[in-house]
């Protein structure tokens, strides 16, 4: 078998259809790079099976569609076909050439076909499976595939060692008796469970099965002798019940008449009753309010005599403020007349001490003009000239100085502004590259930022994902067992439905008949009630046989199903005609009795639901039954129904009319009659909503290993973006770090210069406010010593006239003196007097206020006082008038309630007489009732033990049932018969039927437990089997592998030694294969630490060590050789040729060595943008491009 031809239509850049045809030997495809030339390879690969785009180096499989260029449109299908010689029929199908073609669409879809017919994918791994040929396997080494294998871990790189020894189909083999085993284990978990469950079941029905026997014989002796004692008593019964039912009768109509005679004198008696009632109300209403007039009339009174002696304090105080007022202010007018004598007397002081100031100024400054220093200071005024006429020349100089050093400085700076010009320049052209260079870096940052996100955000999700996936798993597998659980139960529930378990005979063979033989049979009481699960135990109890009574439509359909049972000795069944049945319920009067009553749940009737067919029947069973908390508690409603019904517990203990107590332990049973569709039915419901969760379990489970392997592929991709951007990141920091340190640089002169011109021209700025300092201070001198040179003079010619005048100015100024100091003591003296008597006549003036201010507020409450008496003596008018009102009104109330209270007795003595008369006659009526309570108590208790336990009617058991021996030997028997029963116990009468129904069931799941375990056996040995084969197969291959490896890297290397290790030798199921290489000159050492050339051709070495050991009809060789340099290359080609002798090659490839070694060559060239042409060159053409150097690599 060999490629013969690949045909590619749409396929990535290969636009139009195209052929390449294959000869035997060694065929290359070269072309410049991004010409498409790897696109062959991958045609192949694709064709072939592969699901990964990334394999493809795309994004997704629609990218294997051509998606148009500047001229073309984009297409919507793309088509590979590989067709192959199979001649040798190495490929197991029925064809000299196969062709195998696939298609995809941009919509999505995807075809497979072989020799144009619909196939699928599994199809194409089956057709190729143990050839050689897979998108996996050797026949396609792509790009990037050498390094990978050789990089991969030891046990992943086992896996190339299995695809060689051919354990593939045997591995899947296995995986799939693996399922078979677990589903086989599933099914004998299944069988094991109902086993277990049936298991417990045989033994107890055995027993109960033995005990239903003994019990049948003895039960159907105390029928006989029981029900005609029972006939015998309610005949008795029921004469005594009439006589007494016509005295009662009687009765109630004497209590009738009595009663309404009561009725009309008690509601005369409430009438007198609460006419009184209203007159106290009255009376207690008039003496509360003549009380309240009272109280207030002697307040009003009170508060006259209290006013009176108020007003004559008021007149008092008021006659003693005013004359003490007029007292204040005469004295303050005799104070006003002195104080304002002194105030005119300090105004004529004042201005003399003025005067006497302005004098003694006027002195003191003329003697001071007559200053006998006058020759000193013309001296000092002399010395002063000539250090001023020093600092004038001192300043001359250095105003020259600066002058010369400010043009020096300006020199400078001219120059500085130039070179600072030119470094402006060149910093714009840095900071612009820095800019450029830090958005790159940015950009990189924030790339690798979002990539390490989406990265850990993803590995987060999928680890939080993984936990909730181990959970739901956990709680899947638990629903499976759970349901298998439930789905044993439902099967052994329904069939016991089915067979009537726990009915008598008789009706189990009704139930059965009803729908082929019968109509108008409605079912038996326990199927037609619904009973809610807290009363199942106590309306089970009420029920008793009655569960199993048939309810039918009428008496003719009961009639027939007697007659049906007994022509077939089929047993006895108890039939409940619906058109005849009548309800049996409490009185009325009685229930109302015990409503109220906390122990008091219900009547039976009431509390159990069914059709509104069934609800007379129901009544008639269950009308007159009570159901009560407790026994303790039953009592109770008992004594109120002075034991006249039948009470029932909830835990199933019974008070009978008459007192007589029924209970004890009750026990457990499997499913009662009454609650078995109940629990099938909460049974279904459990199972199907646990179905419902597993599969939506099951559904969240496979949608997350989908979803899974999606992720992984999504971190893969994103950890190699990662890397590469991380390599992007590192390239623009290490240039971001370069611009920055240059501008850094030139931002540093730049500074230096900007503070040397800072420096200059500060200092040429204190040099020009110095000169100007100086200038100003020049011009201040010559002034200066202008102006002493004057000063000098004027001093010279003023000293000889002041001499004469100085004497007689001295005198003047010390007359003055004295008489300034006199007149300055005497204005102190009087200042004072004027502010003692200020003050005195403030003092003064406060107090008349303040008396002023007294006696206005006592006129106002003396006037308001006035006002207030006046209204009080209204009020105490009014008030008294008020207490004569209802005083008399008092008295009159008083005599009408005397008269009241006298008739009211009268009425009272009437009723009590009439009430005496109908309580003797209740009484009495109370105890015939009792009497007939009993007795109709004692008549249902009997007809009900007959229905309950014989399944007869009273008529029935007249005519069937007649007492042979006296009615007391009879009691003795039954009790003894009854005794015999109780010894007995409880019994299951349909456990005969039922044991031999579960015997047979479960031997037959016990046989097919027997056959699912030999399967199992079965099973486990193919494991077995397929584990030797593969270990054979593996360590075989490896052999084969390890030998050739040898041989073939002392070929390609040209010497050297190399090695194949197992990591686990104990294991070669899972052990894994480690590479050990020695190229010449080298020391062995592990493939890690080789140099990539040295690893890539190792790996080739490994590569043809496998085709050799494991041929393969054809071989694609991406690139494979780009690693080596150009002797090794030579090699390469020169074992590649020799190869090519048991194998069919296509190598893309662009190395000179192995085009000179092709067979033949094809061309792939991009003439036009986008779109990949495909050139075939002859041989020998060939060889003259590939010498001339026209193929080169563009």
């Amino acid at each position: 078998m060999f490629l013969k031809r690949l045909e590619l239509a749409g396929f990535k850049s290969f636009a139009d259809p195209v052929h390449v045809e294959f000869e035997d030997g060694v065929t290359a495809v070269v072309g410049p790079n991004g010409s498409g030339k790897s696109n062959i390879s991958d045609a192949v690969r694709w064709v072939l099976g592969e699901q990964s785009a990334r394999n493809l180096r795309g994004a997704k499989m629609e990218d294997v569609i051509f998606s148009g260029s500047e001229k073309r449109s984009p297409l919507n299908m793309a088509e590979i076909s590989l067709i192959l010689n199979n001649e040798n029929s190495q490929l197991k199908i029925d064809f000299s050439e196969v062709a195998v073609t696939r298609r995809v669409f941009r919509s999505g879809d995807s075809e497979y076909l072989i020799n144009g017919q619909q196939a699928r994918l599994k199809d194409i791994v089956d057709l190729f499976m143990d050839s050689g040929i897979g998108k996996e396997s050797f026949s396609i080494i792509g790009q990037g595939r050498v390094e990978e294998i050789l990089s991969s871990k030891a046990e992943d790189r086992r896996a190339i060692f299995e695809e060689a020894a051919g354990v593939r189909k045997y591995k899947y083999r296995k995986q799939q008796s693996e399922k078979k085993l677990d589903d086989t284990e599933d099914n004998l978990s299944r069988v094991r469970d109902i086993l277990y469950e049936l298991e417990s079941q045989v033994e107890p029905l055995e027993e109960q099965a033995s005990l239903a026997k003994e019990y049948l014989v003895q039960r159907e002796e105390l029928k006989e002798i029981e029900a005609a004692l029972l006939v015998f008593e309610i005949k008795n019964m029921h004469d005594s019940w009439m006589k007494e039912k016509d005295l009662v009768e009687e009765m109630e109509n004497r209590k009738k008449r009595l009663e309404s005679t009561l009725s009309k004198r008690e509601t005369k008696q409430r009438e007198g009753i609460q006419e009184l009632k209203e007159i106290e109300g009255a009376l207690e209403e008039y003496q509360q309010k003549l009380l309240k007039v009272s109280e207030e009339t002697e307040k009003q009174e009170g508060l006259k005599e209290l006013w009176k002696e108020r007003k004559k304090h008021y007149v008092q105080n008021r006659a003693q403020y005013r004359k003490e007022l007029e007292t204040l202010q005469e004295k303050r007018a005799d104070l006003d007349r002195v104080l304002e004598a002194e105030q005119d007397r300090l105004k004529e002081i004042s201005l003399q001490v003025k005067e006497t100031k302005k004098k003694l100024k006027e002195t003191k400054s003329s003697l001071e003009n007559l200053d006998e220093n006058k020759e000193k200071k013309i001296e000092e005024l002399k010395s002063v000239y000539i250090d001023l006429l020093n600092e004038k020349t001192s300043l001359s100089n250095e105003e020259r100085y600066l002058q010369e050093q400010s043009e020096k400085t300006n020199q400078s700076i001219e120059r500085q502004k130039m070179e600072n010009a030119e470094l402006l320049s060149s910093r714009v052209k840095e900071e612009k590259a820095f800019a450029e260079a830090e958005n790159n870096y940015r950009v990189c940052q924030e790339r690798v930022e979002e990539l390490v996100k989406e990265w850990q955000d993803k590995k987060r999700r999928q680890e939080k994902r993984l936990k909730e996936f181990e959970k739901k798993e956990t709680l899947y597998y638990e629903g499976l067992r759970h349901m298998q659980h439930l789905e044993a139960k439902i099967e052994t529930q329904e069939s016991m439905q089915q067979d009537y378990a726990g009915f008598f005979n008789g009706v189990k063979h009704i139930l059965k008949e009803r729908d082929r033989s019968f109509k108008g049979i409605d079912g038996a009481v326990a199927e037609l009630i619904d009973v809610p699960e807290k009363l199942q135990t106590a309306v089970e109890t009420a029920l008793g046989a009655s569960q199993q009574h048939v309810v039918v439509k009428d008496e003719e359909t009961g009639r027939k199903a007697i007659q049906f049972l007994r022509e077939r000795k089929l047993g006895r069944a108890t039939f409940l005609p619906r058109s005849v049945v009548k309800s049996r319920l409490m009185a009325e009067r009685d229930t109302d009795k015990i409503k109220g009553d906390p122990s008091f749940v219900g009547i039976a009737s009431e509390l159990v639901s069914t059709k509104e067919t069934f609800e007379t029947t129901v009544r008639h069973i269950l009308g007159n039954v009570v159901i009560a908390t407790d026994l303790r508690e039953a009592k109770s409603l008992a004594e109120k129904l002075q034991y006249r019904y039948r009470i029932v517990t909830l835990e199933g203990d019974v008070l009978n009319p008459g007192g007589s107590m029924t209970g004890g332990s009750l026990q457990k049973k499997q499913a009662s009659l009454i609650s078995r569709q109940k629990e099938l039915e909460t049974l279904k419901s459990n199972l199907a909503s646990l179905t419902k969760d597993t599969q939506k379990l099951e559904e969240e489970l496979r949608s997350w290993k989908h979803k899974k392997q999606e992720v992984e592929k999504e971190l893969e991709d994103l950890k190699t973006d990662g890397e590469l951007e991380r390599e992007n990141e590192r390239d623009a920091k290490m240039a971001l770090e370069e611009k920055k340190l240059s501008l850094n640089a030139l931002r540093d002169r730049l500074r230096i210069y900007d503070l040397d011109m800072q420096e200059a021209e500060q200092e040429q700025l204190k040099r020009k406010e110095r000169r100007s300092s100086l200038s100003r201070q020049l011009k201040e001198k010559e002034a200066e010593l202008e102006e002493l040179n004057e000063r000098i003079s004027s001093l010279s010619e003023s000293k000889v006239k002041d001499d004469s005048k100085k004497t007689s100015v001295q005198e003047q100024l010390s007359e003055l003196q004295i008489q300034h100091a006199k007149q300055e003591e005497q204005e102190s003296n009087i200042n004072q007097t004027v502010h003692r008597l200020t003050k005195e006549r403030r003092d003064l003036t406060a107090e008349i206020v303040e008396k002023d201010e007294a006696n206005s507020l006592l006129e106002a409450e003396l006037s308001e006082k006035t006002v207030d008496a006046s209204s009080i003596d209204g009020e105490l008018d009014q008030k008294r008038t008020q207490k004569k009102n209802y005083t008399e009104k008092l008295n009159k109330l008083r005599e009408k309630k005397n008269g009241l209270q006298e008739l009211q007795s009268s009425i009272d003595a009437e009723v009590k007489e009439t009430s005496n008369q109908r309580q003797y006659l209740q009484e009495q009526l109370h105890e015939h009732e009792i009497s007939i309570n009993r007795l109709d108590v004692e008549l249902d208790n009997r007809l009900h033990h007959l229905q309950e336990e014989y399944e007869l009617s009273f008529e029935a058991a007249e005519k069937e049932h007649h007492l042979s021996i006296p009615a007391e030997d009879a009691r003795a028997k039954v009790k003894l018969l009854k005794m015999g029963l109780d010894e007995i116990g409880d019994v299951n009468l349909g456990a005969i039927e039922e044991f031999e129904r579960v015997r047979e069931r479960f031997d037959f799941l016990k046989e097919q437990k027997d056959d699912l375990e030999e399967a199992k056996s079965t099973l486990l040995s193919i494991i077995s089997e397929m584990d030797e084969e593969m270990t054979s197969r593996f360590k075989e291959t490896f052999s084969e592998i390890q030998a050739h490896f040898q041989s073939v890297f002392q070929e390609l290397f040209g010497g050297g030694k190399a090695s194949l290790e197992l990591t686990s030798p104990d294991d070669l199921l899972t052990t894994g294969v480690d590479i050990a290489a020695q190229p010449p000159g080298k020391k062995l050492q592990h493939l890690a630490l080789l140099s990539g050339g040295e690893r890539a051709l190792t790996a080739i070495a490994l590569l043809f060590s496998i085709l050799r050991a494991r041929p393969v009809p054809f071989c694609v060789l991406d690139e494979v050789e780009a690693a080596l340099d150009e002797a090794n290359v030579n090699r390469f080609a020169e074992f590649l040729k020799d190869f090519s002798r048991e194998t069919q090659f296509i190598v893309v490839t662009h190395r000179k060595g192995t085009m000179e070694t092709a067979d033949a060559l094809y061309g792939v060239t991009m003439q036009e943008s986008g779109v990949s042409n495909l050139v075939s060159v002859k041989l020998a053409e060939s060889k003259e491009l590939v010498k001339s150097g026209s193929l080169r690599e563009e």
